[in-house]
């Protein structure tokens, strides 16, 4: 399987599965995603993704994160850890470099 970094539009699909679901089982919610559109992942990375991102939520809710030096989106620029994109565009960044980072197949 060739790695593809997760989107803004399949973490929030990730994320709205994971919520719907009782108990969560990684193996079905990467095949729910599958279904939706989105490239084929293991149960491990979906599982390892939403961890990560359930850390973040809980250091951002903490204030954890203030005034550390964490790499921020070149898209929406928002800290990267555990972030979902929004898509947004960063002042004063090159439009077609946002585009390019957002889908590197353009």
């Amino acid at each position: 399987m060739k790695k593809v970094r997760f989107s803004g539009g399949e973490d929030r699909a990730r994320i709205a599965i994971v919520a719907e679901m009782e108990r969560v089982k990684w193996g079905d919610v990467a095949e729910k995603l599958k279904e939706a559109g989105f490239p084929e992942r293991t149960a491990k990375s979906v599982r390892n993704r939403h961890l990560r991102w359930r850390v973040y939520q809980e250091a951002e809710r903490t204030g954890a994160l203030v005034g550390h030096n964490i790499n921020r989106c070149r898209v929406c620029g928002q800290y990267m850890r555990g972030h979902v994109c929004s898509g947004g565009v960063v002042e004063g960044a090159d439009t077609e470099a946002c585009v390019t980072a957002k889908d590197p197949d353009k």
